[in-house]
């Protein structure tokens, strides 16, 4: 087992007491994928050998990754060193231009957190070429002999705790039903962590305990203790959800669809990390035939914490990020000194032996989630609820619950893991504000069962005026109803919510010119061309919005379809229903499921992914692209610009994000359709004021949700291009020239 190591220099010890003072910053999800960071947008750059310390991490879209953020800047601050952190947002060529700009600034240390172990090579060996001290955090970048350190925790050990935890949980039943699930095949810790679960898994599966039912490449080797690298990604090629939650969730539905009843019962599971865990668990929770389930998770998550405290997930592994933040700056403290740091292990990563330290890690449960997080002082007890009164101090709230009647306005957003809502949340809270009333904003995540409890917390809370997005507009209904028997007005914000009478009014834009502008645009830019690949790319099954953005599209391109202008290349129903110029919300369903992307950036690259996969030389060239939003649209840009057999590519976008906005600028995305939030915000708002004064706002239209005729407003939408985008967003006041380069 590795020892820890001891500070051996006065300023190592100033920064260990910070360490250990500190708690940690809030972990929530930041904005946008390639959003700058304050680093990259507000710093100015170092002069030369003033900074000393350049960090890569790869995406701010994970709590776990925002927490190291802060933890790094605090202790190097206190240690008297000067530090830039970039984010690589899942891109290893963000990442190898992340190290480029820290080797120009004249760091002298590299700290880095690999996207991809493999594809990280090429840019450390860089970093050495300049002289740069490299140190390795928490994941190993492989077949170099570039790195001179390895920051980690013991990820066999990591693995093994999880392994453990279900063998133990499992008894003495046999037959069990064990559900397998990996992080990222172009991790090298994805397959650590994988190893040691097998080593105490795969004993229980040969002797009948457990019965693999999501892998036939495991089954096929389940009676081998021992892997090879490339037996293992044969199961983590069937079983990777890439560490993305929307990926997890896709891949869990799959399997339980394609499972038996009697292959379900009392299940376990084996999630890689917390925000794996808690899609999973959520999908397996919500299939019928599943009774019970035991899920594994790692790195103790707020929201995964509170899940194990809710009895929601199973456990979780805690790796003390302050420990591993110290092993880290300790080593680049002795390298900036010009000595040897110590180094208690090694680890081999395909062409040398790199020098390491390994920390520990503890099993996190209801039982010991007090002792473990609360006591240590890694987190104060009021981030969360539910934790024994007795034992600790009563959890408060988020935010301190307002006097009866105080509480005017309630706000449910679907999610802070997208831009779009965190801008919405901050337009609302300033407006509110400046009207004089008090509001409350939550966030479901993405998940309609956390959005029910949000709209019952509010309405506990008092609200008179309930304002919200739905996750899913059908699941949304039975958390109105609620609302309206208690006497709450509820306005529907950009999404509608369907089949029930309990929604007051509708606030949104016009979501079928939404899509007539995305697919108007691909017309123009086709102009008289004959033959040309179509792809077709949708929202969330589960959005209504999805559909009417869709049904604008078609009502231009299927024409175009027809005359043989585009020829559809990635989705076999649409190419069946393509004679058809006005399709049933049945037929929509049919094309939807083959492309829909669930908004999620990941799920919309993997798709894309493997329809260029599937796809033959000839379908490529010069292609066209209906992408339903910005997110989506740079993922899937990227993915086709990386195929070497198309030329060129026409993409559509939606939401005018700063990031896509960017995108359109140096001529990565085509188009992005805005939606001024401000105007939306403002409808709500106006709607809000009046239901408070007890008056019937002003609604020039209507909208049918199923049941019943909504009263409704719907602003107009612009098309946004590298021509226009300074008039459209700049001129008017929306974004400021600053926030973006290239703008002429």
């Amino acid at each position: 087992m590795f020892k820890k190591l001891m500070p051996f220099v006065s300023v190592v010890l100033a920064l260990t007491f910070v360490l250990a003072a500190c708690a940690p910053a809030a972990a929530t999800a930041a904005p946008a994928a390639v959003e700058p960071t304050k680093a990259e947008a507000a710093a100015p750059a170092a002069e030369a050998g003033k900074l000393a310390v350049g960090i890569v991490l790869p995406t701010k879209d994970e709590p776990r990754w925002v927490q190291d953020e802060t933890r790094f800047k605090d202790a190097l601050k206190a240690a008297g060193y000067d530090v830039e952190i970039l984010f690589s947002q899942g891109d290893s060529a963000k990442e190898a231009s992340n190290v480029e700009a820290l080797i120009a600034k004249g760091i002298k240390v590299l700290i880095i957190c690999p996207q991809d172990g493999k594809a990280a090579a090429a840019a450390v060996e860089k970093a050495k070429a300049a002289g740069v001290k490299v140190i390795a955090y928490d994941r190993l970048i492989t077949n170099t002999d570039a790195v001179d350190f390895f920051a980690t925790f013991n990820s066999f050990n990591v693995g093994k705790a999880q392994g453990q935890f279900l063998v133990d949980k499992a008894g003495d039943g046999k037959g069990l039903p064990l559900y397998l699930y990996a992080g990222a095949a172009s991790d090298n810790n994805a397959f650590v962590f994988f190893a040691g679960a097998w080593s105490v898994l795969q004993p229980k599966v040969a002797d009948g305990t457990f019965v693999i039912k999501n892998s036939s490449e495991a089954v096929a080797l389940q009676g081998k203790a021992e892997l090879t690298r490339d037996e293992q990604a044969k199961i983590i090629g069937q079983i990777t959800t890439n560490w993305d939650f929307a990926v997890a969730k896709t891949l869990a539905e799959q399997n339980l669809t394609a499972a038996k009843a009697e292959d379900k019962g009392n299940v376990f599971i084996l999630a890689p990390n917390d925000g794996t865990a808690r899609s999973i668990a959520d999908t397996f929770a919500a299939d019928k035939d599943v009774k019970s389930y035991v899920v594994t998770g790692q790195d103790a998550e707020k929201a995964s914490v509170q899940y194990v405290i809710d009895g929601k997930q199973s456990m979780t592994v805690f790796k003390d990020v302050r420990t591993l933040v110290k092993d880290a700056i300790t080593t680049a403290v002795a390298f900036l000194k010009g000595e040897t740091p110590q180094a208690p292990g090694k680890e081999n990563n395909g062409k040398i032996d790199v020098p390491a330290t390994e920390s520990e890690v503890v099993t996190v449960t209801k039982e010991n989630v007090k002792a473990v997080l609360i006591d240590s002082g890694y987190y104060p007890a009021s981030e969360f609820t539910g934790l024994d009164a007795a034992a600790a101090a009563p959890a408060a709230p988020t935010a301190p619950a307002a006097e009866a009647g105080k509480l005017a306005v309630g706000i449910v957003l679907p999610t802070k893991d997208e831009p779009r809502w965190v801008q919405d949340e901050t337009r609302f809270k300033d407006a509110l504000k400046a009207a004089g009333y008090d509001v409350e904003i939550l966030f479901s995540q993405g998940d309609s069962a956390k959005e029910a409890s949000n709209v019952e917390a509010l309405i506990a809370k008092g609200i008179k005026v309930l304002i919200i997005c739905p996750q899913d507009g059908k699941a949304a209904a039975a958390a109105v109803e609620k609302a309206k028997a208690a006497g709450v007005k509820v306005i529907a914000y950009d999404r509608l919510i369907t089949n029930t009478d309990a929604v007051d009014f509708f606030a949104t834009f016009n979501s079928f010119n939404v899509g007539k502008a995305q697919g108007q645009f691909l017309v123009d830019k086709a102009g008289d061309g004959k033959g040309l690949p179509l792809y077709l790319y949708a929202g969330a099954a589960s959005d209504n919005n999805a559909f009417v953005f869709f049904a604008g599209a078609w009502s231009v391109l299927q024409p175009k379809v027809a005359d043989g202008t585009f020829v559809i290349k990635n989705s076999s129903e649409a190419v069946a229903l393509q004679g058809k110029a006005e399709l049933t919300r049945d037929e929509q369903a049919k094309i939807i499921g083959q492309i829909t992307t669930n908004w999620d950036f990941a799920v919309a690259k993997t798709l894309a992914e493997q329809n260029l996969t599937a796809a033959k030389a000839e379908d490529k060239g010069n292609v066209f692209i209906l992408a339903p939003n910005d997110g989506t649209a740079r993922s899937i840009a990227d993915t086709f610009a990386a195929d070497k057999d198309v030329k060129s590519y026409v993409v559509t976008g939606q939401d005018a994000e700063k990031a896509s906005v960017q995108y359109v600028i140096d001529g990565k995305q085509s188009m992005t359709v805005f939606k001024d939030v401000r105007t939306l915000v403002n409808d709500a708002i106006t709607t809000a004021v009046a239901f408070l004064k007890g008056e019937t706002p002003q609604a020039p239209g209507k909208e049918n949700n199923g049941k019943i005729d909504v009263p409704a407003t719907e602003s107009e939408v612009v098309t946004v291009t590298k021509e226009n985008v300074k008039a459209a967003l700049i001129d008017s006041g929306y974004y400021k020239a600053s926030d973006f380069k290239g703008l002429e």
